[in-house]
């Protein structure tokens, strides 16, 4: 069996950290990837995420200021199905390829990954920075913390996000293009579509909505889903996110009388209410406190209640979970090295993802690079644009049995790249997150399930798994985020759906998969985050101080993108086999990709990620900082950090109102941008003219509410503005229809159940 996309050629001419990771990820899957470099590129030894980064692919050193190189890139541009792309930096520029007459789509799809929009970034230069987008985006203001300012985020998750969208939306042309549809030329994922999907409920936002400080500091504001302090001085972080896991939690700790308080009225569901977070949150802290954290944690795993230790970050490669899931990898470079590293993220049961090396130490000039991949046919110019552009996954059918975030958003950006989504929900209430953590404004549902349709199948009834093969039969996609384990339970397992329909992809999502001493454990992204060191890191080594809860869901969303990457990955393959195929990826393996430049050892060497008491960024002048009237994010490469001029800058900035220290700061060179907070985002005109934010409400004031747009940006394709996400129950009546089913009186409920109005009760016809 080779790769999904084995016979797919991809030149990769980026830099920085998003670009390389896509052509990683395209490798990982198959794709031959040739990857040239800038004369004077970052050293293995300086970014040892590079070894991992640029795993997987041959590569060789271009100086585009010679001819001879230039004309070697030019054969690869006719010989290449995808070409990514930055456009800036000493590496091969978008603008350099338009100057030398190539054009998108002919032959090769172009992904160009700027450091912000093409051609428009809000800061000085064109390098790359997460700190910048999550300061200027609005998720530093969203994080969780002691005092009530910006915080930045110890990891770039912005870019890796950036870098999964921009392989999906590669993977997802080249399918359309083997399905007959006529695809866009050019996709955009840049570093503003990156920040944006990390946390899309963020983007909610009204022009005069008051600033609220979360409450509970940076270990969460929810009482049943923080950190919490033991007798020995260790934390252990509390995942009982839903209503049955608050019960089984309170009477584990023996905190049952909670209940009875009036204020919680004998309902775990109402601990979540604003007014009971602070009092319940400070019980829970003096019960934690009276036992030590092994004590606590066999309480809460007897009880079958999600929680973890908090680790300590760095280590998370030689954990028993990530070992038993294939999730590191250790190999030998060119040079001698012995690399330790993550290994394959998503598992494909038909096409095996692999790790095939570390990244070359010794390249040669491109000119040398020798290389028999032979020129693709050009799309003749006359009729490149003579039928309208269509999505790429336009035509097929995405069942989402998915609840929370993780699997849901898998559906939704597939159905971001054409395809129609059905969200298949238990009754009678459907997924806990309509109520449950609804999200800042009560968004996070709306966005993650938007643009889906909702019908209620009840699995465990009579004939709710007959229906559901009726789905089955007329779907190509069935996402779950299902504890491992529960298919089996239910009856719908890959191997049986494929007895239903051979051609279904099955994507699940799992926190720790089937195999290992955590496989089919319950547990949610925050839980990751402690087990995996990412919260300990965050918060510093200082033990007396919190570990940090990122309150952007970040094993969620970039699990969901992985899962969308493979889903992609397995409909390509489908084309050439005739067969689906099980996906599966774990939040284990999202944690070990965000750390990775922190996992990466070579010959034991690697680095330490920064992290502290609401960290502010990792350097004086790579950090935020208070303003006369604000805040600033500065980002001065190494360069610029040690001229006087800059350290000049900071010691004045407090005294300096925003708009001055923005221009201070551009004129000698260092990066810039001012910590908005999500309000702000009303004003950017920018942002809706690029359809990332959508205008809700104006009036006379200008725009006074705006969504999260959409995420997919292809020149010349006009996408409609994202739909709301669907009511309970909303389209069962239709899809029964759609699928040979007719309505039948109310009250033959044996195999579809429903409390919600107007839903269908059926039987076949």
């Amino acid at each position: 069996m080779t790769g999904a996309l084995a016979g797919v050629r991809v030149a990769d001419l980026t830099d920085g950290l998003a670009g390389p990771l896509a052509g990683m990820l395209l490798a990982d899957l198959g794709a031959d990837v040739i990857k040239v470099h800038a004369l004077g590129r970052e050293s293995l030894d300086r970014q040892p995420g590079l070894h991992m980064w640029d795993r997987g692919k041959r590569s060789a050193v271009a100086d585009r200021s010679r001819a001879g190189d230039m004309l070697a890139v030019d054969r690869l541009m006719r010989c290449a199905d995808v070409v990514l792309v930055g456009t800036g930096g000493a590496a091969v520029s978008y603008d350099d390829l338009v100057a030398r007459g190539h054009v998108p789509g002919q032959p090769a799809i172009w992904i160009v990954m700027p450091p912000y929009l093409l051609g428009e970034t809000p800061w000085a230069g064109s390098r790359e920075s997460a700190g910048l987008l999550f300061a200027w985006l609005g998720h530093a203001w969203s994080q969780s913390s002691y005092r009530d300012i910006p915080v930045d985020c110890a990891y770039p998750v912005a870019l890796y996000m950036q870098g999964i969208w921009a392989a999906t939306i590669a993977v997802a042309l080249l399918t359309g293009r083997r399905l007959g549809r006529h695809v866009a030329p050019l996709a955009i994922a840049g570093g503003a579509h990156g920040a944006e999907l990390i946390s899309p409920g963020g983007f909610a936002a009204a022009r005069d909505e008051p600033h609220v400080h979360r409450p509970g500091g940076p270990g969460g504001a929810l009482p049943n889903y923080r950190c919490y302090r033991c007798a020995d001085g260790s934390w252990l972080f509390l995942g009982a996110f839903t209503t049955a896991f608050i019960q089984r939690c309170l009477t584990a700790i023996g905190a049952n009388w909670l209940l009875s308080d009036p204020r919680v009225k004998g309902d775990p569901a109402l601990i979540r209410l604003p007014a009971n977070l602070v009092w319940v949150a400070n019980e829970l802290d003096k019960i934690f406190a009276t036992r030590p954290r092994t004590e606590w944690l066999d309480l809460l795993t007897a009880a079958d209640v999600p929680a973890a230790a908090v680790s300590q970050p760095g280590l998370w490669l030689d954990h028993p979970q990530v070992r038993a899931l294939g999730l590191r990898a250790q190999l030998r470079n060119d040079a001698g090295q012995d690399i330790v590293m993550p290994g394959p993220l998503i598992e494909l049961s038909e096409n095996p993802v692999t790790v095939r090396h570390p990244a070359l130490t010794r390249e040669p000039s491109i000119t040398d690079l020798r290389f028999d991949w032979v020129p693709r046919p050009v799309v003749p110019a006359d009729d490149a644009g003579a039928t309208r552009t269509e999505l790429p996954l336009a035509g097929l059918r995405v069942l989402d049995l998915g609840t929370i975030i993780a699997g849901p958003y898998v559906a939704t950006l597939l159905g971001e790249l054409g395809a129609e989504v059905i969200k298949v929900e238990r009754p009678p209430a459907g997924d806990e997150f309509r109520v449950a953590h609804g999200g800042r404004g009560g968004i996070g549902f709306s966005v993650y399930n938007r643009d889906q349709r909702s019908i209620l199948v009840d699995l465990r009834a009579g004939h709710g798994q007959e229906l559901f093969e009726g789905l089955v039969a007329a779907a190509d996609v069935v996402v779950d985020n299902y504890r491992a384990g529960v298919l089996a339970r239910l009856g719908i397992r890959h191997d049986q759906l494929i007895g239903v329909n051979p051609l279904i992809t099955s994507v699940s999502i799992s926190a720790f998969g089937e195999a290992g001493p955590l496989g089919r454990k319950p547990g949610f992204d925050p839980v990751i985050q402690a087990l995996s060191g990412i919260m300990r890191a965050q918060g510093g080594p200082d033990e007396n101080d919190s570990p940090v809860f990122l309150t952007v869901p970040i094993n969620d969303v970039l699990a969901a993108g992985l899962g969308a990457l493979g889903a992609s990955a397995a409909l390509l393959a489908r084309t050439t086999t005739g067969r689906g195929q099980l996906v599966s990826v774990t939040l284990c393996a999202a944690a070990c990709l965000l750390q990775s430049e922190y996992l990466v050892r070579a010959d034991g060497k690697g680095r330490r990620p920064t992290g502290g008491r609401d960290f502010a960024g990792p350097a004086s002048l790579d950090g935020l900082h208070r303003t006369a009237d604000g805040w600033v994010r500065l980002a001065a490469d190494a360069a610029v950090q040690s001229v006087g001029d800059a350290a000049a800058l900071v010691t004045s900035l407090d005294a300096l109102p925003t708009a001055e220290a923005l221009r201070r700061a551009a004129a000698i060179g260092i990066p810039a941008v001012r910590a908005r907070q999500p309000r702000e985002l009303t004003g950017d005109d920018q942002l809706v003219q690029h359809g990332l934010l959508a205008v809700l409400q104006r009036d006379e004031g200008g725009v006074a509410r705006i969504g999260p747009g959409r995420w997919l940006e292809m020149p010349g394709l006009t996408i409609a503005p994202p739909g709301e996400a669907p009511e309970l129950g909303e389209h069962g009546h239709a899809i029964l229809a759609e699928i040979g089913l007719a309505s039948v009186e109310p009250g033959d409920t044996d195999w579809l159940t429903s409390d919600t109005p107007g839903q269908a009760q059926a039987q076949r016809t």
